[in-house]
């Protein structure tokens, strides 16, 4: 009588197993993390075509963009007031969300303040290029060339900064981008922001640098200097760019 033997996996069989395994990781990890990315990119996109009709919605309305200022801020109030507000978000901190509240209330133009999803979640806030938080940015930058201008009735800027501050236009929205560094769109706080604040570009590489940006309200008013992309003209016209 032939006795029948059941026996288990060899060594080697054991070692090609996890051998396949990590070969099939190695190509799917990498692939579902530029997934994520891709769907935070489109995420970023829709919200700011969704704060675009807001922000002329409210222009219509009011016959000028919605301030820089929040409305919850102390900037109305006379010299030295700031541009941040308390935080839609964080309980206790002073942030830029603030500024959508105009958008929100006393008329709904949209139904909440969105969060940039590329805000890292374990810190809360978007990074400086040293990776250490930007305290103040919680969510989308929105920033008001009229606001800098010397028209503007609550606040003449001594620098006439104007659109330097909003890529040559009106109005812009920033979101960190990839790299999770809010460089302002490309501002002239630098050379860094400069360089860090140019538009996104996948092609560059899904997690490359550049900032998420979408201008409006046409070519905003430009007092002395220009900002370091102007998005409106498609110029890089920075001193020393």
């Amino acid at each position: 009588m032939k006795k029948s033997f059941s026996h288990g996996f060899t060594l080697i069989e054991l070692l090609i197993v996890v051998a396949i395994i990590a070969i099939l990781a190695a190509i799917a990890v990498p692939n579902f993390l530029e997934a994520q990315t891709r769907s935070k990119v489109s995420r970023a996109q829709a919200d700011m075509r969704t704060l675009a009709t807001a922000i002329e919605t409210y222009y219509v309305d009011n016959n000028r963009y919605p301030p820089m200022a929040p409305p919850t801020s102390n900037f109305f109030g006379g010299p030295g007031g700031t541009f941040i507000g308390p935080s839609v978000f964080i309980e206790g901190r002073q942030t830029i969300s603030a500024r959508f509240i105009w958008l929100t209330t006393p008329i709904a133009y949209i139904t909440s303040v969105f969060r940039d999803p590329f805000i890292p979640a374990n810190v809360g806030v978007a990074l400086n290029p040293d990776g250490t938080p930007n305290l103040q940015y919680d969510t989308y930058d929105y920033v008001e060339a009229r606001t800098f201008s010397p028209d503007n009735a609550y606040f003449n800027d001594s620098l006439g900064r104007g659109s330097a501050l909003s890529s040559g236009a009106q109005w812009h929205v920033v979101s960190a981008g990839p790299d999770l560094i809010n460089a302002f769109g490309g501002g002239h706080s630098g050379q860094t922001f400069h360089t860090l604040g140019m538009d996104y570009d996948p092609t560059n590489g899904t997690l490359s640098a550049g900032d998420i940006v979408r201008i409006g309200g046409g070519p905003g008013p430009i007092i002395n200097f220009q900002p370091a992309y102007n998005r409106v003209t498609g110029e890089w016209n920075f001193p020393g760019s």
